[in-house]
């Protein structure tokens, strides 16, 4: 023990002698092992960490396959659900949830809320307990038994002040009275908390009429606690059996191919499966990154273990053993990879606030990352293996010097070796980096392509904002219909504002609505025809806000109004597909809100064409679309509800949140109850729409910088170090009439020929790698030419650079100088 507290005091003291060569070595291994503790930090978070329930692994979701009609996967039914909850055998719990908003009155100014409907068992299912009351009671789960509310601990802490006296005190939801019953834990998260990185302010019973049980909407999810000694295999099974009962007793609810099936999903894997593919991705683009810090780092220390090799043979021949030499080597290794790992957690701390703040939304838990036990233990783990793998070979080398030669100062071999090792080091890296660079540079095009979708939409000058009517006091359509009109009066006076509209659906929100289709005088056929469409609910300038042009026909128009003839506006693609050649303006279709022969619905004449707008997501593709004048939804098409939640937006002359105070004047003026939510700029909408490529982007884009930097410093190193030992070659070929330009040809010649070997790997590496990008791409080949052309021109120039200055400065050796450099 005290022989190695002397090789750390020696190594200390070694490496302090040499300022520079640690500083550099230092600072790589911190750029490698920061990067890697970073995001192994967000993979621990999100794929490593178990689910905040008790047994997770036995939590598998329940889906709905409807594929024939345009749905792979869907929530059950509210009939499936009871029906499974009731017969399953294989399933020790099964309980449903789905999310949503309320609105809170009673307070200050009216608010939308987060909120979660849960079936009466759920807590129970998930094993959660209170911190202060109860959790539901089986009765409550039905319709109108009991209002009754459980608070977040957030909401209690920010609402109540974290009274415990809070139960039984009433919350006014929706313009009904909701008594408080508990108060949910500080770690609490439902499913769609840990899907949308947003937790419930509240949670409520699901509240399902039992006597009249929804059978054709697919909304509720599901999830199912398998029994002991029970495998998904066998749930599965079960599964399929009950619902395909439900299906065969109500056949005109489903697919008449028989194409309809259910199956079961980990519940982890509904949570994190999205996002898994970019994180691992990401995780080894960092593990590429530390493997070209410890080349270089590798390469550092050869060249040191050069320059001592005479101290290296002296102290053998006084009797070091080579073991004692090599653990001296490896000493100083991990003394710098602890150093090194110690800037590297500076830089990942800094770097989960980088993260935290390029939050996509729908990362999982990604607000909850940190620096805890596991990572820091990675940390060190990862720092001492480093060490190891670039510590080791060069104190082998060292140790290997040949005491003879090394004494008599007239040894090359071991000056050969070392730069044959680190010209395959410097390969290796320059491999790498044009792995890291190209996978980058896809990413980017991606992004760049993504940024410059032709949206059918004018985002600018565009403002949105949510209002929620409560529904104590808004009760019919004729009641809604004439709040949304006086309100487009009022703010269609406000100066500065173009035009406004109110939809139920934004644009590029994530928020559809889709169901079937049918067109007058064709036959119904459910599985054919591609009669799945989206539809918008709107007030006639929505056109004119959003930008979307018209094609042909009209726009809705005033007159479009409750009792008139109903009136529908299609988009091209719903046109082209449905009426290839002929005009649709004429024609008539209808939403269907049961089978056809059962819908309550009535035909609408469709008035006009419009050009194709992405609606749903930037990279989706454009669906059929239907739009349908609000002043009609409410009596005439009844599967679409009554629309107290919408959005209000208009068009502006200026700025456009400047105009946001008085917008909500306006509001609130007409009635007080009414909450104000998501106040956005359409172009804000649109910048959120890209968060999770522009994460992916960003991240692999500083990755592949760092790679490209180190890249560069390691044949740069390279290349000084050739220049170095063959000072006295340089000298003699000068002497002998050698020009500046054949010097530095000579040694330019030799550093592009390792980079270019290295590019020639990195490439073929990149284009069978690239392929695991093709989820994170948009319109970009994971083979694209352009990319690779440029990337590779790129890092050519970059090792042009590096080999250019060590080259110059041969250009000016002194050939008497050089003569004598040995």
């Amino acid at each position: 023990m005290e022989t190695l507290f002397k090789d750390i005091r020696y190594g200390i003291r070694s490496l302090l002698n040499r300022p520079g060569f640690s500083a550099i070595a230092v600072v790589t291994l911190a750029l490698g092992i920061g990067a890697n503790t970073t995001i192994f930090s967000v993979v621990n978070a999100v794929l490593l960490r178990p689910l905040p329930y008790q047994q997770p692994q036995q939590l598998v979701q329940v889906y709905d396959s409807l594929a024939a009609v345009g749905f792979p996967q869907a929530g059950l039914t509210q009939m499936e659900f009871v029906r499974l909850r009731n017969e399953s055998t294989a399933f020790a719990q099964v309980g449903a949830y789905q999310s949503g908003t309320l609105t809170l009155t009673g307070a200050q100014e009216p608010e939308r809320v987060s909120a979660t409907a849960v079936s009466g068992n759920f807590f129970t299912l998930l094993g959660i307990n209170p911190q202060l009351g109860r959790t539901f009671r089986p009765e409550e789960d039905e319709q109108s038994r009991a209002n009754v509310v459980m608070l977040s601990q957030a909401f209690w802490q920010s609402h109540f002040a974290a009274n415990p006296n809070v139960l039984n005190q009433a919350l006014m939801l929706n313009g009904a009275s909701y008594n408080i019953i508990g108060v949910l834990p500080a770690n609490f998260e439902s499913p769609p908390d840990l899907q949308n990185g947003t937790r419930a302010q509240i949670v409520v019973p699901l509240g399902l009429n039992l006597a009249n049980l929804n059978l054709g909407s697919h909304g509720v999810n599901t999830v199912g606690r398998l029994r002991a000694g029970i495998n998904r295999s066998q749930a599965f099974s079960e599964t399929n059996l009950i619902i395909g009962r439900v299906a065969k007793e109500n056949q005109t609810y489903y697919p008449a191919d028989g194409s309809f099936h259910s199956y079961l999903t980990p519940l982890h894997e509904v949570i994190v499966g999205n996002v898994r593919p970019a994180l691992l991705i990401l995780l080894g683009a960092v593990g590429f990154v530390l493997l070209i810090a410890c080349a270089n780092v590798a390469n550092l220390l050869l060249a040191r273990g050069e320059a001592r090799q005479k101290e290296v043979s002296i102290r053998a021949a006084l009797g070091a053993s080579r073991s004692r030499i090599v653990r001296q080597f490896l000493v100083e290794s991990i003394i710098l990879a602890l150093v090194g790992g110690g800037a590297g957690l500076f830089l990942a701390w800094g770097g989960l606030d980088l993260l935290i703040a390029l939050n996509p939304g729908n990362i999982p838990r990604l607000e909850q990352i940190g620096l805890e036990p596991r990572i820091l233990a990675f940390t060190v783990t990862l720092s001492m293996a480093t060490a190891i793998i670039f510590g080791l070979v060069p104190a082998l080398h060292a140790a290997r010097s040949d005491l003879h030669s090394v004494l008599k100062a007239t040894g090359r071999t071991s000056s050969y070796t070392r730069g044959r090792m680190g010209q395959v080091l410097v390969v290796t890296e320059v491999a790498l980096a044009m792995l890291l660079l190209v996978g980058a540079g896809l990413l980017i095009k991606s992004f760049w392509r993504l940024e410059r979708v032709k949206t059918g939409l004018n985002t600018d000058h565009v403002l949105t904002m949510r209002l929620s009517l409560p529904a104590s006091a808004y009760q019919n359509s004729r009641q809604i219909v004439t709040f949304y009109n006086r309100l487009l009066d009022q703010v269609n006076a406000l100066p500065g504002v173009q035009a406004a509209t109110v939809t139920d659906a934004l644009p590029l929100s994530g928020n559809n609505d889709d169901t079937m289709m049918q067109i007058d005088g064709r036959p119904f056929d459910l599985k054919g025809l591609g009669m799945s469409t989206d539809f918008r609910v709107v007030t006639a300038d929505y056109f004119r806000v959003m930008g979307v042009k018209l094609e042909s026909g009209r726009l809705f128009s005033g007159a479009d109004q409750e009792g008139a003839p109903l009136v529908a506006v299609i988009n091209e693609t719903l046109a082209k597909t449905q009426w290839p050649n002929e005009d649709p303006v004429g024609k008539r279709v209808r939403l269907l809100d049961a089978p056809p022969e059962q819908a309550t619905t009535s035909f609408m004449t469709i008035v006009g064409v419009v050009a194709d707008a992405r609606n749903r997501a930037l990279t989706a593709q454009t669906r059929q679309e239907l739009y349908v004048p609000l002043p009609q939804h409410g009596l005439s098409i009844t599967n679409l509800g009554l629309r107290r939640s919408v959005n209000l937006a208009l068009r502006t002359s200026v700025d456009p949140l400047s105009l946001t105070n008085a917008v909500r004047e306006k509001v609130w003026s007409l009635d007080r109850n009414i909450p104000i939510a998501n106040v956005q700029t359409m172009e804000q909408l649109t910048h959120s729409a890209v968060g999770q490529p522009r994460f992916n982007t960003v991240l692999l884009g500083i990755f592949a910088f760092v790679a490209l930097t180190l890249g560069g410093v390691g044949i740069y190193g390279v290349i000084s170090f050739t220049v170095g030992q063959r000072t006295q070659e340089i000298g003699i070929r000068m002497a002998l009439g050698a020009r500046a330009c054949d010097i530095l040809r000579l040694v330019v010649r030799r550093g592009l020929g390792l980079a270019l070997t290295g590019m020639a790997a990195g490439i073929a590496c990149a284009v069978a790698v690239s392929r695991l990008l093709t989820t994170l791409l948009f319109e970009v080949s994971p083979t694209d030419p352009l990319t690779f052309v440029v990337v590779t021109l790129l890092l050519a120039t970059v090792a042009l650079l590096a080999c250019y200055i060590p080259a110059r400065r041969a250009t000016k050796v002194d050939p008497l100088v050089a003569l004598r450099y040995e």
